[in-house]
């Protein structure tokens, strides 16, 4: 797949979830302990009517437990919104899952105005019947508590909170987790991945001896979107994008500074560029709620931009679009009237569940701007 390298600006981030949880499960900050806490809930911190929306991030690798969806779960809440994220996950010398934070993340949480809380594995337990992998890992809850009261008192934006917080408590976050795994392993009698490997990583993160996020953002972007930023910005002109490309945005806000983010397809349709992401479910019908509640929280920066720029041209007209396939006869775009979706429904034997999914997502297409929601077979796909 080739690579469409746009920019974008994005003055205010205004939009309506519909498939939010129908309840939510109320903690006390004094007693909270975000490893017995749900996966997403809301914070009482005291005060009448003064909550913290919270989710929280197993791993920080983004493909794979979905954190995005947790956040969703949350968007709707018109109170802050905070994410707790392991800045190092390790499941042992035996897995290749290793994984630690990065600039990208950085960039989703501060576009949308959501607090980051950077956190470290400091307890976990052997596999059993293996010497090499650990499981039931728990964070250290009182530093989380303690910085979820820091934001309650934070009046700045999500921004100047996740830049300071990166910029004083980066190095230190990181070394705890890096002793932490140390402390496993002697006290498991369990193989790690090599700290030294981090650490490496650490001083790469690293300018003048001290944390610097741009350095952290040019060791931890993908090789190849790094080389995309370091070329000119027409990788593709726009009349000669004749497939679907992989995009990769630059993009900027009225309170400074450059973000990278990543879409999964960017093409040329009846004169729109389409930013897709796409949902696909090759065994059920549908995709599950997560993985369409992940692709519809990517949606919601791309659907605020005020302007797209390709090259020379600087105000393209765009759509976003999730496309959402699985095994359907026919083809539905939302929004739409109600007979034509009863009829898609009816025709695909929906459950009464997966036509509540289908209203509520015709629902989200109508009250948000330039969304679009695509559900077809896998194999239009």
């Amino acid at each position: 797949m080739s690579t469409l390298f746009l920019k974008g600006f994005v003055k205010d981030v205004k939009y309506t979830p519909c498939l939010n949880p129908k309840k939510f499960e109320i903690y006390d900050i004094v007693e909270f302990d975000v490893n017995k806490a749900h996966a997403y809930g809301l914070i009482n911190l005291g005060t009448s009517e003064n909550n913290l929306a919270f989710s929280k991030w197993v791993s920080p690798k983004r493909t794979r437990t979905y954190p995005f969806a947790r956040i969703y779960n949350t968007f709707h809440l018109n109170t802050k919104k905070v994410t707790v994220i392991p800045i190092i996950k390790d499941e042992g010398a035996g897995t290749q899952n290793n994984d630690r934070i990065n600039f990208i993340t950085f960039s989703w949480m501060n576009l949308l105005n959501v607090y980051i809380i950077l956190a470290w594995y400091d307890n976990a337990e052997r596999k059993p019947d293996t010497t090499d992998r650990i499981t039931n890992q728990t964070l250290n809850a009182e530093s989380v508590r303690e910085k979820m009261l820091e934001v309650s008192r934070h009046q700045a934006s999500a921004l100047h909170w996740n830049t300071n917080h990166f910029k004083e408590d980066f190095e230190q976050i990181y070394l705890n987790a890096i002793e932490n795994y140390e402390k496993i392993s002697f006290e498991e009698r369990v193989d790690m991945h090599a700290s030294q490997n981090h650490l490496k990583k650490l001083v790469k993160f690293k300018k003048d001896n001290l944390f610097c996020l741009e350095a952290f953002k040019n060791a931890t972007l993908p090789a190849s979107q790094a080389a995309a930023l370091r070329e000119s910005l027409t990788i593709h002109e726009l009349e000669s994008l004749d497939e679907n490309a992989k995009g990769i945005f630059s993009i900027s806000n009225y309170l400074g500074g450059e973000y990278h983010l990543t879409a999964d397809e960017v093409y040329w349709e009846n004169n729109q560029l389409v930013i897709q992401e796409s949902k696909n479910s090759s065994k059920k019908k549908f995709p599950s709620e997560s993985d369409i509640k992940d692709g519809l929280f990517k949606l919601i920066l791309f659907s605020n931009l005020e302007q797209v720029a390709v090259g020379n041209k600087t105000d393209v007209d765009f759509i976003v679009r999730l496309k959402l396939t699985g095994n359907f006869a026919g083809t539905l775009f939302l929004p739409n009237d109600k007979e034509s979706i009863s009829k898609y429904c009816l025709e695909n034997h929906l459950t009464q569940t997966h036509q509540k999914t289908v209203d509520l997502l015709n629902r989200e297409a109508s009250e948000n701007k330039k969304l679009q929601i695509w559900i077809t077979n896998s194999k239009n796909g």
